[in-house]
């Protein structure tokens, strides 16, 4: 069971997509970041939403019903896509390129599917403790009946103290199960039950020191996030919302955003997964 620095994790996670930089981009830019937004554009109504004239001339109804009808299909298609190129880029890289971009993209496609079925039933139980937790001060809120101040307090107090808590357990969870991913990838499997277990283990010993990775890696990517969101913002509503100019800046912002935001999530993981001993060097960076 390996321990590692968070230099060297970092090392890792940079040096990842070294000499597969063209296949890594196909996957990660286009598959995961180009296709999703075309679909949203011309399938999912995006246009009507960067056109606010549209939608009070009376077509915004219609355009929000057919949104509506058709957004969980395109959310899901979207997501596969995503988390899709992922596990592909994974694949690329911990093969050090011997794998086909075409075949490790159809991996990856494949894998994204339980890994979605997983997410379902975690939102759904997160759901059901919640309302458990805080279900009874909500209904009595929807039915009309004000909770008296000693209750609204305790909601509130509650509410201050378990979300910075429950914010800091996501992130310890992530920590546990930050190698999932690759560990998957790596053994082209499509278990991901068995990854879990795999990233368990190999993060017991160097979980306090991911945390931390985690936590400044956050701290820098809210930073570098909100300047570039400001500036995407200024130029967007420097011409006007309703503008052809400031609806092609905000699609290039997201592009922008997007881009280092899919490459850290997937080379953070894989130089941890690396720095742990999931592989050795030569498959990794061949």
């Amino acid at each position: 069971m390996n321990r590692i620095s968070i230099s060297q994790a970092w090392s890792y996670t940079t040096s990842f997509f070294n000499g597969q930089g063209v296949n890594h981009a196909i996957v990660l830019i286009g598959v995961g970041i180009l296709v999703p937004l075309i679909l949203q554009l011309l399938l999912g109504g995006g246009a009507t939403m960067f056109d606010p004239a549209s939608m009070a001339e009376g077509g915004g109804a219609a355009a929000i019903a057919a949104m509506g009808a058709g957004g969980f299909l395109l959310s899901l298609v979207n997501y596969l896509l995503q988390t899709g190129s992922y596990f592909a880029s994974w694949r690329i890289g911990l093969t050090g390129g011997g794998e086909p971009v075409g075949t490790a993209i159809g991996y990856g496609l494949i894998a994204a599917l339980p890994v979605f079925l997983l997410t379902v039933v975690i939102v759904l139980v997160l759901g059901i403790i919640g309302f458990l937790v805080f279900g009874s001060a909500i209904m009595s809120m929807a039915s009309g009946q004000r909770p008296s101040d000693s209750a609204l307090a305790g909601l509130g107090l509650a509410l201050f103290l378990l979300v910075p808590l429950f914010l800091l357990f996501l992130a310890w969870v992530a920590a546990r199960f930050c190698c999932t991913g690759p560990a998957m990838a790596d053994q082209r499997s499509y278990n991901v039950l068995s990854a879990l277990g795999t990233s368990w283990r190999m993060t017991a010993a160097s979980q306090w020191k991911i945390l931390a990775y985690f936590i400044l890696l956050g701290i820098a990517m809210f930073v570098v996030f909100m300047i570039l969101g400001m500036i995407v913002g200024v130029s967007a509503f420097a011409g006007g919302l309703q503008s052809t100019g400031s609806m092609f800046s905000l699609i290039v912002g997201a592009i922008i955003i997007s881009i280092p935001l899919a490459y850290l999530q997937v080379g953070v993981p894989a130089g941890i997964y690396r720095a742990l001993g999931g592989t050795s060097t030569s498959e990794v960076f061949a």
